[in-house]
């Protein structure tokens, strides 16, 4: 309990400190939004970018992890847009954002440290394999599940316009990640690591200092972030949402990880399933314009759930 007690504490800790820095005016809020880009654009890029130049991956095959993690997050996303649109019958499109909400766990702000604190640098390998294709991937099948639920309501509307392209869609999802900085740290050090060269000391220092401002950062910007959601949307359907995302996805994944993954790879990723929602599925309702309250709530009540569930899977995993 103890050990649990050293891992959870101190993240929802910088979490509460950034909450209330904000909520008391301490900091202004713009001040949580420079931080959280400050993590996205340099410090989990220079993470990102030292950890898959050096990193060993212990010999494991990252395609057994890659199959337990994104089944489970298809069938958890799969799961939670049914029943979000059988029980509270809303549009296609608030069912894929409940499915993206379910599935989309916070990789950066809170697996980062959670991971980090829990085992150490080869459990972030893991991870790492995991965030470097989950960006791209969830960000493409998203913006395709929305596009087709969007064309979807406004044919039963009977507004429909020319739907966009597959190609266009596409080529628009393209352009962001090719200007997106975790994408950039991973492809960087991915190139580095196959050239076969290192970087010199005294550069590789600083990127490792850098790096290690992820996780405290991270967890502090993401608790000032905290104050702009409030419980917008129905309580029901985000508990719900929330509570698949928090104990579905894990369950789902250690079924499956359990025969085929290495110990510390299994808790790796067990445990960044079991993280809460993370902002990309508020952002995506806020570009189509729909389910917003959802996965504004869903962020703030998963976040506080997560005390609990990460508790314990900690315990559970040991």
């Amino acid at each position: 309990m103890q050990t649990i007690l050293n891992v959870v504490v101190p993240i929802f800790a910088l979490i509460g400190a950034g909450f209330l820095a904000a909520r008391t005016g301490l900091l202004a809020v713009s001040v949580g939004d420079a931080l959280a880009k400050f993590v996205f654009v340099i410090a989990v890029p220079a993470l990102l970018f030292r950890t898959m130049a050096t990193a060993a991956f212990a010999g494991a095959n990252p395609l057994f992890l890659w199959f337990a993690y994104f089944v489970a997050v298809a069938a958890t996303w799969a799961v939670s847009s049914l029943l979000v649109r059988r029980l509270f019958s809303t549009d296609r499109r608030t069912a894929v954002i409940a499915g993206i909400s379910a599935s989309f766990s916070n990789t950066v702000f809170v697996a980062i440290p959670a991971v980090d604190r829990a085992y150490g640098p080869e459990g972030l390998e893991a991870l790492f394999l995991i965030i470097s294709v989950h960006l791209p991937s969830m960000m493409v099948a998203a913006t395709l599940m929305m596009e087709r639920a969007a064309a979807k309501d406004l044919v039963a509307a009977d507004t429909a316009p020319e739907p966009a392209s597959l190609a266009r869609t596409l080529r628009a999802v393209g352009r962001n990640l090719s200007r997106n900085a975790i994408v950039v740290g991973i492809l960087a050090g991915l190139a580095l690591r196959l050239s076969g060269l290192s970087l010199p000391t005294d550069l590789d220092e600083a990127v490792h200092l850098l790096g290690g401002t992820a996780g405290p950062v991270s967890l502090f910007a993401m608790g000032m972030s905290l104050t702009r959601y409030g419980i917008r949307g129905d309580l029901s359907s985000s508990t719900l949402v929330s509570l698949l995302s928090l104990l579905l996805m894990p369950a789902i994944v250690y079924g499956l990880g359990v025969a085929i993954l290495p110990p510390v790879w299994l808790k790796a990723a067990v445990i960044t399933a079991a993280c809460p929602a993370g902002i990309n599925a508020f952002l995506l309702a806020t570009h189509f314009q729909s389910g917003e309250r959802l996965a504004a709530t869903v962020i703030l009540v998963s976040t506080l759930l997560a005390i609990a569930s990460l508790s314990f899977w900690l315990a559970f995993l040991g």
